[in-house]
């Protein structure tokens, strides 16, 4: 599928619950045999907090805020925010972390690149209560929810789908369908799940190339999922 992409939008009730970064390299025993401790001394400005994974095996690092984490293995780092608040904040986190990487660990290569979305939708949120899916999403995407006279009455579907990108080697994983969400309240939400990610060996300029051509994929790909009355209902800023 090709990956062209109109201008981008944003949305004032963005359905973005979380966006994940990473790359994987050769592993380096640097990492798992000493504290990160000049790793460590790059990134603190903006991920002060630290810890061990529960398994020990990785470093955890996090904001002030608990917004954004990053962690780091011998053979990968991550970076997670939780509260996504743009792609240009989302960028300056990267860099710090992947910088950080290349100058205290000079890997002499990243063997896979990823980068991830997850959307999940909720009627309560937007004032869509009173709206059925199958007005929300379109029905081409939506599978059995586009079923005529069944959609209000459905309680759980998921599908997946991996895809290639303009015919190369990249890859992108779909994950969509109905989730249960406790909090604050019960009630079906719709989970719109992209990751893009593909293998091979590159540079650090690559990965940087790689991730502008995912993320202007996942909003081309996420404005194929919603009708009108969902794009209207998130309020997009002009």
């Amino acid at each position: 599928m090709p990956t062209n992409t109109a201008s981008s939008v944003i949305y004032q009730k963005a359905p973005l619950i979380d966006a994940t970064y990473q790359v994987t390299f050769p592993q380096d025993l640097q990492i798992s045999s000493a504290p990160p401790v000049g790793f460590q001394k790059k990134t603190k400005t903006r991920f002060p907090n630290f810890s061990l994974t529960p398994d020990k095996t990785s470093y955890t690092f996090a904001s002030a805020d608990q917004r954004w984490q990053m962690i780091l293995g011998s053979g990968s780092l991550a970076v997670v925010a939780r509260q996504y608040d743009g792609w240009e904040n989302f960028q300056q986190h990267i860099n710090v972390a992947t910088e950080a990487l290349q100058s205290e660990y000079t890997p002499p290569y990243f063997s896979r690149i990823g980068l991830r979305f997850r959307n999940i939708i909720r009627k309560s949120v937007l004032g869509l209560s009173d709206k059925e899916w199958d007005q929300l999403l379109q029905h081409k995407c939506s599978g059995d929810l586009a079923w005529s006279g069944v959609a209000g009455e459905m309680k759980a579907t998921r599908s997946e789908v991996l895809m290639g990108l303009n015919g190369g080697d990249d890859l992108v994983c779909v994950r969509h369908g109905l989730v249960q969400i406790a909090q604050p309240t019960q009630e079906m939400g719709y989970l719109i799940d992209h990751d893009f990610f593909v293998n091979g060996q590159f540079s650090m300029e690559e990965v940087r190339g790689k991730l502008t051509e995912y993320h202007q994929a996942a909003q081309r790909f996420f404005k194929l999922w919603i009708t009108d009355i969902l794009h209207q209902a998130m309020k997009p800023r002009v």
